[in-house]
């Protein structure tokens, strides 16, 4: 009877539920999407600096364990508030505690079992629809990854069925030690006490000396090394809390003692704010991390993919070199939009063993080579050869035009000779066709076919067949590419996440709010001012983890910068990729400003 009763009060409760379950999914997906990364040893060091991306994986693993922690015990909490005035009820007509308990704790176990089940099979939708968009979109094959991944769902069921289990018995036991006037009434209580100005004041310098060691922690990588991590993750971690803990109670208290807090519904909203304020420094402090890891995570993986052809094009000014091009390949240097082509002709003499160039083709339509003119930045120019370079073997237009040679010839002495001395040289007149490939991202699908078939007609081993930019893009491509897709790949994963628990804390509420805005609708509050409240107090809850995200991300690149992973360019797309960022968590704004409204807000507008 009594189960038939708790089914009933779920019924009737099946929105809030709903807000639950699908943040709890998501939860879910997202942390399995992690896990298909993190806990795949072969995909994570199958690059270069895979042991580094290792390490960084396990600390984010325990980091994000860490936030899924805080995230399920406050659904879990959700949970018992919408269930607290139902067991006080069913206390008051007679049902024993013992028995409650045990109905808590399968009410908990079975929300979680089924919230993990759906969730993983979600995350590993989401996981092969992301990952091949991402592959496609950054133009690498993924290796030895795959969207359904045992270990990582062994590893997603064990945390959500501790972490369920444990918060079933918390549950249990914070019912039998609560009365059942107390449960009645939870719903009215607040939990805003106010703070000593002392705390306040210890909180607030603690957090920003923490935050501090932090910085100085990822600043100076080069000598404290892998221990930087660790550091910054205890102190960031702990300091984010105590900022948030401290400056949100002091900005409270700042705007009610201004003239502000008189103005429209400001002291309504300061009041809903202060309703459930352990519950907001705690989430924002998640929110927070999440913000930062997400934008750090994306920003450092579009630097990669924004490195990767600036560092190639530096090597060599000329994507592909084609001898004697076929049908087949013309027909893919015609699929290239935005590209510049020039032909020589070419005498191979294998007695000499030299390789004879025209003049007047080398002054009509000069040799172009690149170089590098910051290495920090990575900046390159193309400079213009002159025939009187190709007189010394050591000169950077030489070495151009050597490494454009098909190996079989790269052993042979280049001339440069007049027209009339080319004719008579006894010899097959052989075409090279170089093409320059303004955007090698774009036109890799063609640039690949290209060099595939190089590879099988003249038998290049890997690597071998051109000395040109292209070649450098593949084998940067082999390095970093998997650090440019786990980069924006977990970027996506950690907005959705944080995305998710700030909507779904403030949606949380919403069903409790209703009745104070009820309240303000039947006084006769015009809608555009309970509207304009609630933007403002949407508004705070989603600026202000956003605020200390991007200090934290600004400090958190110096890692990259110092260790010389980024080639010194790990701010080159920080302004960029904020903006894109900033772009998508306004969207999720306003998503939950819509749905808030539309569930406080009165349908039917009661005349003055």
């Amino acid at each position: 009877m009594l189960f038939k009763i708790s089914i009933s009060g779920i019924k009737a409760r099946w929105k809030d539920y709903l807000v639950l379950f699908s943040g709890m999914i998501i939860t879910t997906a997202i942390f399995y999407m992690f896990e298909a990364i993190s806990t795949n040893d072969k995909f994570t060091t199958s690059s270069a600096v895979g042991q580094n991306a290792k390490i960084v994986f396990i600390f984010g693993s325990i980091l994000l364990a860490i936030i899924t922690l805080v995230y399920v015990f406050y659904a879990n909490n959700f949970l018992m508030s919408m269930r607290e005035h139902d067991y006080g009820l069913f206390m008051m007509l007679g049902a024993k505690s013992g028995v409650i308990s045990k109905l808590i704790i399968l009410e908990t176990i079975a929300i979680g079992l089924i919230s993990t089940v759906v969730g993983i099979v979600i995350g590993i939708g989401f996981t092969q629809v992301l990952s091949h968009f991402l592959a496609s979109l950054i133009h690498m094959s993924l290796t030895n990854f795959s969207a359904f991944y045992m270990p990582a769902v062994i590893a997603t069921i064990i945390l959500f069925a501790i972490l369920f289990l444990v918060a079933g018995f918390l549950n249990a036991r914070t019912f039998t030690k609560t009365s059942a006037l107390q449960l009645l009434r939870s719903g009215q209580q607040s939990d805003w006490q106010q703070p000593k100005a002392l705390t306040l004041g210890v909180q607030a310098i603690l957090g920003v000396v923490l935050l501090a060691g932090g910085y100085y922690a990822m600043y100076d990588i080069q000598k404290l090394k892998v221990m930087s991590i660790p550091i910054a993750l205890i102190t960031i971690v702990l300091g984010t809390y105590f900022v948030f803990n401290s400056f949100f109670v002091m900005l409270l208290q700042a705007f009610q003692r201004s003239n502000m807090s008189t103005k429209g519904l400001n002291s309504f909203t300061l009041a809903q704010l202060k309703f459930r304020i352990r519950d907001y420094t705690k989430i924002l402090s998640v929110v927070s991390l999440l913000f930062a890891l997400s934008l750090g995570a994306i920003t450092v993986g579009t630097g990669f993919q924004h490195m990767v052809p600036k560092l190639a094009s530096g090597n060599g000014y000329y994507s592909v070199a084609i001898t004697n091009p076929n049908q087949e390949m013309r027909s893919l240097v015609g699929q290239i939009q935005d590209k510049s082509t020039v032909t020589y002709q070419q005498k191979v003499d294998p007695t000499t063993k030299r390789v004879y160039y025209r003049s007047d083709q080398l002054q009509r339509q000069p040799l172009k080579y690149a170089a590098f003119v910051s290495r920090k930045t990575l900046a390159s120019k193309a400079f213009t050869a002159k025939i009187s370079q190709f007189k010394r073997s050591d000169s950077s237009a030489y070495q151009e035009l050597w490494g454009l040679q098909v190996p079989t010839i790269k052993a042979y002495q280049i001339k440069v000779v007049s027209s009339q001395a080319f004719n008579q040289i006894n010899a097959k007149t052989n075409q090279l066709l170089l093409v320059r490939a303004n955007d090698m991202d774009a036109a890799a699908t063609p640039l690949t076919k290209i060099t595939n078939i190089q590879s099988t007609q003249y038998g290049y081993r890997n690597g071998e067949q051109v000395g040109v930019s292209f070649t450098m893009y593949q084998s940067l491509k082999s390095v970093f590419g998997s650090l440019e897709f786990m980069g924006i790949f977990l970027g996506i994963a950690f907005l959705a996440m944080l995305a998710s628990c700030l909507m779904f804390k403030i949606l949380s509420g919403a069903a409790s709010d209703k009745i104070r805005f009820d309240m303000l609708n039947k006084i006769g509050t015009r809608r555009s001012v309970l509207n304009h409240s609630i933007v403002v107090q949407i508004l705070g809850l989603f600026a202000l983890p956003g605020i200390l995200g991007i200090v934290d991300v600004a400090f958190g690149l110096q890692m990259f910068a110092k260790s010389g992973l980024l080639m010194g360019g790990a701010y080159q797309t920080f302004g960029l990729t904020t903006v894109g960022f900033l772009v998508l968590y306004l969207i999720y704004f306003a998503l939950t400003v819509l749905i808030y409204s539309r569930i406080v807000v009165p349908k039917t507008k009661v005349e003055r």
